[in-house]
């Protein structure tokens, strides 16, 4: 099947479907529906809505569950039940309007077990002192547990080492910070211009962004103005596509054509997305350890785990073939000789 028949064919078998559970929705459904194109079922809208107001300091501004784009306040506040409603704007538009205090050189703290939050500076220190009544926990903002209350003079020899943890919290925060960072990233691209980012639907490369209108492709993660492209064209994002099979600085406009030069990549457009995304993952992972370096990894994936639980293996993140298309070089080089 020719390219142009691929992408004919996945446009007629392209469907509404929740992003969550995979019902089928008509394109006028009332549940969630982001400006990446993302929908969600009101069932499961209704999840979101209750996951939201579960943290909302978290969770502010609302964005999508799957690309984080930020959300139409609309679409969210259609969701809603009159008791969620009255707990919204008794709450979430406050924090809000907290977050917008927030000074260049402060930072907005919340309790991980109450809805208290205070301003505080940048440089403050990671332990937490909630002051709500009802709450006075005392907290780590890194692990997001609990710490010892030190209620008296002396401390057991189990509080003086959870303290001591905490400080390690405290010692490996910056590295953990890029290191959720790369993970995080490697899950979305952002637009170049405004750094809105998220994930691309099925469609072709070419990206448009909805907040500041700014053309760009996905492949590569460059601007229109940026992007390599064919003479005598009409600077258009599609001469940036024109000999990609040869040309190293150019990009597919389908990612399900690169399976006709590079037989690693699947047919499916779904599937290539997730191998774009896995490569993307393993490449920013793979430049965290050059930046940290081996020991520094350790220490961090010993205290908080994030290397277990990343999803990747140290020999993928280290080892792994990363190059995205196999064999552009070698047209290259064929075609100069002929």
């Amino acid at each position: 099947m020719s390219t142009h028949a691929k992408a004919a064919n996945l446009k007629e078998k392209k469907k509404t479907l929740c992003g969550a559970c995979d019902t089928q929705l008509e394109p006028d459904h009332p549940g969630i529906q982001c400006p990446q194109g993302h929908h969600y079922c009101t069932e499961c809208s209704q999840q979101i809505v209750s996951l939201f107001l579960s943290d909302p300091q978290s969770y502010i501004p609302l964005r999508c569950v799957q690309c984080h784009v930020e959300l139409n306040t609309s679409v969210f506040e259609r969701q809603l039940t009159p008791a969620q409603m009255e707990f919204y704007y008794q709450n979430m538009l406050v924090f809000v309007w907290v977050k917008e205090l927030v000074g260049p050189d402060e930072r907005l703290d919340n309790c991980p077990f109450c809805s208290y939050a205070i301003i505080r500076g940048k440089n403050d220190p990671h332990l937490f002192f909630c002051e709500r009544p009802d709450c006075h926990k005392t907290s780590c903002l890194i692990c997001r547990k609990a710490c010892p209350s030190i209620t008296s003079d002396y401390l057991t020899e189990a509080q003086q080492e959870e303290i001591f943890q905490h400080f390690t919290c405290a010692e490996l925060a910056d590295d953990k910070s890029v290191f959720d960072l790369a993970v995080e990233n490697g899950q979305k691209v952002a637009c170049p211009q405004c750094g809105l980012a998220g994930m691309k639907d099925d469609s072709c490369t070419h990206m448009t962004c909805p907040t500041c209108s700014q053309v760009w492709c996905y492949f590569c993660g460059k601007r229109l103005e940026d992007c390599d492209k064919a003479p005598n064209g009409h600077n258009s994002i599609i001469d940036h596509n024109h000999d990609w099979e040869k040309n190293s600085k150019r990009c597919p406009m389908y990612f399900m054509q690169i399976e006709e030069f590079d037989k690693r990549w699947p047919e499916d457009e779904a599937q290539c997305l997730m191998m774009f995304h896995r490569n993307r993952s393993l490449r920013l992972l793979r430049e965290v350890f050059e930046k940290l370096g081996k020991d520094r990894i350790e220490k961090l994936n010993h205290h908080f785990h994030v290397l277990d639980s990343c999803g990747f293996s140290l020999e993928e993140i280290l080892n792994e073939d990363l190059t995205l298309i196999h064999g552009r070089d070698r047209v290259r080089r064929r075609n100069h000789r002929n």
